[in-house]
């Protein structure tokens, strides 16, 4: 039992068995007081060793369902990696693929072992299917198409492996749901013995009306310590965050919001890639759907446009080839990307840029603010689609705010779209510290959305520094440029 309900009870029982001259009727109180709350420390003891079993069982559960995230993780990993070598023709996409391969059968053994212990026999028959699906997997699919990525049964083998990976994840799926089921049997212990609890202090509040108001503190402080213990293992980390290079002349703020209640996978991300010593790739992407396709699709447009921009200078070339390989690529038939890609020569400012249907991209200057021109159609309809690039040139200091349509698509409580205007004005007059800017942003897109988000939002917020200062140096101001009305574009 809690120290914080145990020693107020210890105190009340004392003050109670006190030897006090008192009359008949005081004494047989006091002893009636004794007595309940020797019952309620009982029972609230009983109470909270079973409801501690109970939880111990619920965290346990937590610790399965993680192992079994790292290991959909890993798979997921492995069939990315080959997705985009398959795509691509290049082998740095195997480089996941191997990783995971390293640790996958270890993960398989530690998940084994804990569903082993835990006494969970149906979800251990499922894991042995998954396991014997996957063996399959990396004989009969990934190992034959890595060795031979162009013979003329990778159609036939690519088929194969979306049966196999569709049984895997019906799999998982259910393992997943065993383990809910698991916990939720938990929880429901810990509040039946609460219920038990509550309805044991009821019949002493009737029965001993005098402990009344002692035994119902002693239940409602119970009840919160157990509660609040019940829910310290309920939360998973998940959620997929990009990462980006460091690069000397940029100052980089970030922010991500999921739309969703609970966290989920989305297809929301931004980059910031090194591409050599004088150039940088910009992007912002919102990949369609939400879940695992979009977490493998996420990685594919990830890795994919990196791989271009080593041979492609123009970002246009780079989502027409991109564009081609995305519609070649097993994938829903459905999806889509809105993409926003830009090479920036980070010493002298000039920027590049190609803008697929991605329209959430604003460029601040001096405290004005103008959006970034969209230059060609979303990625994914056809693939004989054109897209355009434009050009221009940051001045010291400029700030780029790239995001994803849940700026731009906000909406206020009436239902009214906060639009380019209304994201624009929040851009003007938020502070020009990059990461104080984002924060900015997120806040400010909340207060109008009443705390409740829509959308998914994705912000890259980008301050172009071509000349870093020391604390000794003094800080300057350049005359500004004008602003970019109509940046010139090239097809």
């Amino acid at each position: 039992m809690p120290p914080s309900v145990r020693q107020p009870l210890l105190r009340a029982r004392s003050a109670a068995l006190r030897p006090p001259e008192l009359s008949g009727p005081a004494f047989t109180a006091a002893t009636v007081l004794a007595i309940a709350l020797f019952v309620s420390i009982l029972g609230s003891f009983v109470t909270y060793s079973n409801a501690s079993i109970a939880y111990q069982r619920q965290t346990a559960v937590a610790q399965g369902q993680q192992l079994l995230e790292e290991v959909l993780r890993s798979q997921l990993d492995e069939e990315t990696a080959l997705r985009g070598y398959l795509a691509s023709g290049q082998r740095l996409f195997l480089s996941p693929y191997y990783q995971a391969q390293s640790h996958i059968n270890a993960q398989f053994a530690d998940l084994d072992h804990f569903l082993a212990a835990a006494s969970l026999t149906e979800s251990r028959q499922l894991l042995s299917d998954i396991r014997r699906n996957h063996d399959v997997w990396m004989r009969d699919v990934a190992q034959p198409l890595i060795s031979h990525p162009t013979s003329p049964d990778v159609m036939d083998r690519l088929h194969n492996g979306m049966v196999l990976v569709d049984h895997i994840r019906l799999d998982f799926h259910k393992i997943t749901s065993l383990l809910n089921r698991e916990s939720r049997q938990a929880s429901e212990a810990v509040t039946h013995l609460l219920v038990r609890a509550a309805a044991l202090t009821a019949a002493l509040m009737l029965l001993f009306g005098a402990c009344a108001i002692i035994a119902d503190l002693t239940r409602s402080r119970t009840q919160v310590a157990l509660e609040r213990e019940r829910i310290i293992g309920d939360t998973l980390q998940r959620a997929f965050l990009s990462g980006w290079d460091a690069v000397p002349t940029l100052r980089v703020g970030t922010a991500y919001v999921s739309a969703a209640r609970h966290a989920a996978v989305g297809g929301d991300f931004f980059d910031v890639h090194r591409i050599d010593d004088s150039r940088a790739l910009l992007v912002v992407a919102d990949v369609s759907g939400k879940g695992l396709d979009a977490a493998v699709e996420t990685a594919f447009v990830k890795y994919s446009i990196r791989s271009l921009v080593e041979d492609y200078e123009d970002p246009s070339m780079v989502l027409r080839k991109f564009n081609r390989s995305f519609l070649n690529t097993p994938r829903d038939a459905g999806s889509f990307i809105s993409v926003f890609v830009a090479v920036l020569d980070h010493h002298s400012g000039a920027l590049q840029y190609a803008s697929a249907g991605h329209s959430p991209v604003f460029l601040r200057r001096q405290g004005e603010v103008v959006p970034l021109q969209v230059t060609g159609p979303i990625v994914g309809l056809q693939e004989g689609d054109v897209f355009s690039s434009a050009s221009l040139r940051l001045q010291p200091h400029d700030l780029l705010v790239l995001a994803t349509d849940g700026l731009t698509e906000a909406r206020d409580t009436a239902g009214q779209m906060l639009d380019d205007a209304g994201a624009m004005e929040i851009i003007r007059t938020a502070p020009s510290e990059p990461q104080r800017l984002a924060d900015d942003i997120v806040s400010a897109v909340s207060k109008v959305s009443g705390g409740r988000i829509g959308d998914d939002l994705a912000l890259l917020v980008i301050e172009f520094e071509p000349i870093p200062r020391t604390q000794s140096e003094p800080a300057t101001a350049a005359p500004a440029a004008p602003l970019p009305r109509a940046p010139s574009a090239t097809a």
